[in-house]
């Protein structure tokens, strides 16, 4: 079975899978089936672009339709609005200036690398850099706020759309290769994710709190209740195992929407670039401390601004990211390590 059609087979089991997903939750909760039926749809067809990229086959085969036509490698980022359509005119809420915003943001990288698309990517050049930024920098702008606003304006898209531009732009467009981009966790990426995670928590807690950055605090160990149609009775999860399903349920929503789409940005793309145009002998050391340090420096913009702790810490962290990618070059190894220090530090710390 060819690539293309495995993956609009993912799709439509995606679309499926939302269709019997309204259905329960339209018997739990009174809501308009249309808009709900929308925004399903659109999740699904984001979630199946985001993992279809993961499929080599897949790159490879949008790869050849982009080497053969400068249109078609300029047309085919256009297909990551029909999701953004569905949900607007689904739900009524259609916007001129959202779809040129996300149009601009999905194009204008693969722009920039199109007059690199015939050869392979050796060597970091200037259009590379500013299709970086052109990933980076709306999304913590929020210059793509007001596109996805039904129910209300969601921020969990704008990470996956810059995952499957960048992707596009770097890996199909600009044939970067070792990126990397895997979401299954093997178990190497475990073993590499976690060690790394712990040797930089043994760095990491005493620098935060000599830096005045950090304090441990316990979280809320509360039980959950939940009583579904048909139930009698409230069903009660104890404490302790609601927070562990809390912590899961953080740790897999950073893992998506923070740490792949950081990790494919700073490790899979500019540290893989570093390492390859670094004229060194320990290359791979040099890029994996250059990028860990413009990591590092993207945090300064937090409050209070500058934020130099934060950004000393978010540098020392992306040394140990840096370091799961660069065992295996994969970036769900990083990704993982990153996701168990964001939910750590937001439960504990």
């Amino acid at each position: 079975m060819s690539p293309v059609k495995k993956a609009v087979i993912f799709i439509v089991s995606l679309l499926l899978l939302a269709a019997l997903a309204e259905g329960i939750i339209l018997l739990q909760v009174r809501i308009s089936p249309v808009p709900l039926a929308a925004f399903l749809a659109c999740l699904s067809l984001v979630l199946g672009a985001f993992v279809a990229f993961t499929d080599s086959g897949f790159v490879r085969r949008l790869r050849a339709w982009a080497l053969q036509s400068v249109w078609a490698a300029l047309g085919m980022p256009l297909l990551l609005l029909v999701p953004y359509l569905v949900l607007a005119f689904g739900t009524g809420t259609f916007s001129a200036r959202g779809l040129i915003k996300l149009a601009a943001y999905v194009m204008v990288p693969a722009a920039l690398l199109l007059p690199d698309r015939l050869r392979r990517a050796t060597r970091v050049g200037w259009r590379d850099f500013a299709a970086m930024l052109a990933l980076a920098i709306p999304v913590p702008a929020h210059w793509l706020r007001g596109i996805w606003v039904w129910p209300e304006d969601l921020y969990f898209f704008q990470p996956l759309y810059s995952v499957c531009a960048g992707v596009y732009a770097f890996v199909v467009v600009r044939h970067l290769e070792g990126v990397g981009y895997r979401l299954r966790l093997r178990k190497g990426d475990l073993v590499d994710g976690l060690s790394n995670f712990v040797a930089f928590a043994l760095l990491a807690i005493p620098t935060g709190y000599g830096l005045h950055f950090i304090h441990f605090h316990t979280p809320l160990i509360a039980p959950w209740r939940f009583q579904f149609v048909g139930m009698r009775e409230a069903a009660v999860l104890p404490g302790g195992l609601a927070l562990a399903f809390q912590f899961l349920g953080t740790f897999v929503g950073i893992y998506i929407t923070i740490a792949i789409p950081e990790e494919l940005l700073f490790r899979g793309v500019l540290q893989n670039f570093l390492v390859k145009s670094i004229p060194l002998e320990r290359r791979g050391l040099w890029g994996l401390l250059v990028a860990a340090t413009i990591f590092g420096l993207s945090h300064l913009h937090h409050p209070p601004v500058p934020n130099w702790r934060y950004a000393i810490l978010a540098t020392l962290a992306g040394v140990f990211y840096g370091n799961a990618y660069r065992t295996r070059q994969r970036l769900s190894a990083s990704a993982f390590t990153h996701a168990l220090v964001d939910a750590t530090w937001h439960f504990w710390f």
